[in-house]
């Protein structure tokens, strides 16, 4: 691997690359986050009664958030995959 031999454009592609991943990584973040409040937090304080049983209507939605960051994390995880070519330009064994 010859760092000499990157150019402008590799390291825009790389750059790129890497903000989708770190893309990625955020949407798996809020997926996780909404899951843990629409299933574990709500139904738990309402059981204990320190909110009110009408906020159990709200689980469905953040059910359907944690869905659409999920897709959008896919998104840009296919983004990523596609954006990974550019490493095979400079390094021909970027799996190890």
């Amino acid at each position: 691997m010859d760092p000499a031999s990157i150019g402008s454009t590799e390291w825009s592609e790389i750059g790129s690359l890497l903000t989708n991943l770190w893309v990625v990584v955020l949407f798996i973040v809020l997926v996780a986050t909404n899951m843990l409040l629409g299933h574990n937090f709500i139904p738990s304080l309402v059981a204990s009664r320190h909110v009110p049983d009408s906020l159990q209507k709200v689980r469905p939605a953040f059910y359907l958030l944690a869905l659409v960051c999920f897709g959008l994390a896919l998104f840009f995880l296919a983004r990523v995959v596609d954006d990974a070519g550019v490493l095979r330009r400079f390094w021909a064994d970027y799996w190890i």
